[in-house]
């Protein structure tokens, strides 16, 4: 759709009013800029990859050999519909999306509330947890068979958690080390996962697999012909394939950072140790609408799609496939079906190493460590820099400091979350595993909510003539229609038995 010359600056809602200025005109699309350009999606990718992949990914392979992986498939499609969304707004205004969803009736302190809820799950400090079980496995060299000492795990996942978050003190921009951590562990994890899925993974398994990923009419059977799908495990694969969750959200915080579009005139987090001097503006900078706005915007976007489509979704599908492949090959699912949920994280390399040796096991360990322990550090900056913006732009008394002070509203959140994490670790019976199953059954809830929102926003807030196709907005509706269901089964298969109603 093209601009008309008397197209207006939309209302600004419940926030104060953004200024007016024009849309930096993009690099020419060429390969050296492209490189140059990318960063938000290699980050989400790398960041992201972890407990679905890892854990919910293998386990789903294993239980039904292969079937049912196309939920993992849809999953990462879907969230490429909301990512692409969430960056047109920041394009545009330079905001995150957060503080666009603050901008909406009933107002700021409502949001926040909502959103402080509905990510309670989020927060848990999962991936620390479930590097401790392999760090306690590796080190005691526990077989199978062996317990794992419980207060060990609880003790190094203290450990782990804290370590995470001193690694956010240090670079010129925190985002700056977070993208050098998460690169490195995507690099490592495609070579080594890709080695070992090659060598130790029959031509059978791969069929099976990826056959799994496109053909939904395999669906596990009971001895009677019955269905026989545990939803928990199943939808939380949906919900952590990817991102999930509001984790999502983080792809627009990136393209501020990284400066693209009207994200270059806001600013950027600078960390406790790096240059004071950078400087986050409490409210974001709108682009003039025109003509000459939309020719620049579709510039920018072509950037943003080959992020998404090239870089995010493809190490999204290669990050669920090569565990699910290990999966399928190895993992004897009784070893996680039973109570003990403390060695979840180190069951597939403990089976691999039954089968292959003590070394191939050695190096499953250390990729799910290196998959695991950059991730919690992820986590907790992603938590930390989400729930800045949200304060930043949304509170009276935030908007009254100094633009030089955004990370010390940065640093005091990551230690609430810090302390959060330290007090869950401690409740009794509540392994990283329990955590795991718990949020990402939720995640798919969380995923749903935020598509609908970031679609009102984008038709409310951004100039007309910058409105997703109506092509675009009918895929969001069927990416919402599917982790709508994702949670409606959970619901029904072990949330409303306990509460007495009879499911279908």
């Amino acid at each position: 759709m093209s601009a008309t010359p008397d197209e207006e600056v939309p209302d600004p809602g419940c926030l104060p009013a953004w200024k007016v200025d024009e849309l930096p005109e993009p690099q020419p699309f060429t390969f050296k800029n492209l490189l140059k350009l990318v960063g938000p999606g290699l980050v989400l990718a790398g960041g992201a990859i972890g407990t679905g992949e890892l854990i919910m990914g293998p386990q789903v392979a294993a239980r039904y050999q292969g079937a049912l992986l196309w939920v993992a498939l849809l999953s990462i499609l879907a969230q490429v519909m909301l990512n692409t969304e969430v960056m047109r707004y920041t394009l545009c205004t330079g905001e995150p999306i957060m503080t666009g969803f603050l901008r909406c009736k009933p107002g700021p302190k409502f949001w926040i509330g909502f959103y402080i809820l509905l990510e309670f799950a989020g927060w848990f400090p999962t991936l620390a947890g479930l590097s401790a079980q392999v760090l306690v496995v590796a080190w005691l060299r526990l077989g199978p068979n062996d317990p794992i000492p419980v207060d060990t795990v609880r003790l190094v996942s203290y450990i782990v958690f804290l370590s995470c978050a001193a690694l956010s003190l240090f670079g010129k921009k925190i985002f700056d080390t977070v993208q050098v951590v998460v690169t490195g562990k995507l690099i490592f994890l495609l070579v080594c996962m890709t080695a070992c899925s090659i060598f130790f993974v029959s031509g059978d398994t791969w069929l099976r697999v990826v056959g799994g990923m496109v053909d939904f009419t395999r669906i596990p059977r009971d001895a009677s012909g019955q269905p026989d799908i545990d939803w928990s495990i199943v939808a939380g694969l949906a919900g952590f394939a990817g991102v999930g969750g509001l984790g999502n959200l983080m792809v627009s915080n990136f393209v501020r950072e990284k400066g693209w579009g009207m994200g270059s005139k806001v600013g950027v987090i600078a960390s406790a140790t790096g240059d004071h001097d950078l400087t986050l503006q409490h409210i974001g900078v709108i682009c003039r609408p025109g003509p000459e706005t939309t020719r620049r915007f579709a510039g920018w976007f072509k950037y943003l799609l080959i992020d998404q489509w090239l870089l995010w979704a493809t190490g999204a599908i290669i990050g669920v496939l090569l565990p699910c492949l290990l999966g399928a090959q190895y993992l004897k699912i009784g070893n996680v079906d039973g109570s003990d949920q403390w060695r979840w994280a180190a069951a597939l390399a403990q089976d691999i190493g039954a089968v292959r040796g003590p070394l191939v096991g050695t190096v499953i360990l250390l990729c799910a460590l290196v998959i695991l322990i950059p991730g919690q550090f992820y986590v907790i900056d992603a938590t930390a820099r989400k729930w800045t913006d949200v304060i930043w732009s949304g509170t009276d008394w935030a908007r009254k400091l100094d633009t030089h002070k955004a990370n010390r509203v940065y640093y005091s959140i990551a230690a609430a979350y810090v302390t959060y994490g330290l007090i869950a670790f401690a409740i009794p019976g509540l392994s990283a595993s329990k955590m795991m199953v718990i949020g990402g059954s939720l995640a798919n809830l969380s995923i749903a909510i935020t598509m609908i929102h970031a679609l009102l926003v984008n038709r409310r807030f951004l100039p007309r003539s910058l409105h997703p196709t109506p092509l675009k907005q009918a895929l969001l509706i069927l990416s919402i229609a599917f982790f709508l269901v994702m949670f409606g089964l959970v619901v029904n298969q072990k949330i409303l038995p306990l509460i007495g109603f009879k499911t279908v």
